[in-house]
């Protein structure tokens, strides 16, 4: 006789057997947790797998935009572009992407300048600022500027009223819109909001001089 049929069956299985004729839990199903009864630690171990997700994409994505508009800009020292036209008595500047001609005697304001889209050409006659940022899809008319136009020709950000957008034409743009910006005390600038499809960059250009030396300006301006 095989000794090992005559061990009692707790010996052989490892748990004893299940008395004849009784079916088990829930009629002889297996009682299985659904996926979605987690345990007081297993929901722990989720909060912060979620937090260290939120810790490490969120900070990801922003440092992702901060190297894009870097990119945008980076080129300044050999533009690619250039004004439709430098008149007599005025020079080039480009940020790479966009271009546009200033009276000869500006000169570029390093206080108002930056390598993270913002640059400033200024003189006793006036001022032009740029902010260049990137995104997917053209702007729409009537959208909210960016913060960084508080900035624009000012020692420190200054909030202002802006008019309703009117559509124009630069070359190399996909878009563009005019807008008249107010600030109390008289202020008073002429910006334009383009975007080149190509590359995704926008600019917003703003320009606070005579009327005559502004439309010299965005006459020249290019995408």
């Amino acid at each position: 006789m095989d000794p090992v049929t005559n061990l009692p069956s707790e010996t052989r299985s490892g748990r004893p057997d299940r008395a004849a004729g009784d079916p088990g839990p829930a009629g002889g199903a297996l009682e299985r947790r659904r996926t979605s009864e987690l345990t007081p630690a297993e929901r722990k171990v989720r909060r912060r797998n979620r937090q260290w997700f939120l810790v490490i994409a969120i900070p990801a994505a922003v440092l992702g935009v901060i190297a894009l508009i870097a990119s945008i800009v980076a080129d300044q020292s050999t533009p690619s572009v250039k004004p439709v036209t430098v008149p007599a008595g005025y020079k080039a500047v480009s940020d790479g992407i966009f271009a546009y001609a200033v009276p000869r005697a500006w000169a570029t304001n390093d206080f108002f300048t930056d390598d993270a889209g913002d640059l400033e050409t200024s003189g006793t006659t006036g001022w032009v600022a740029e902010h260049v940022d990137a995104r997917a899809v053209a702007p729409a008319a009537g959208e909210t500027p960016p913060y960084a136009l508080e900035a624009l020709g000012a020692n420190k950000p200054t909030p202002f009223d802006i008019s309703t957008a009117a559509p124009i034409r630069v070359p190399g743009a996909a878009t563009a819109f005019s807008y008249e910006i107010t600030r109390p005390g008289g202020f008073r600038a002429t910006t334009v909001n383009a975007w080149q499809a190509s590359s995704g960059a926008e600019i917003w250009l703003e320009v606070d001089a005579s009327p005559a030396t502004t439309a010299r300006i965005l006459s020249t301006f290019q995408a």
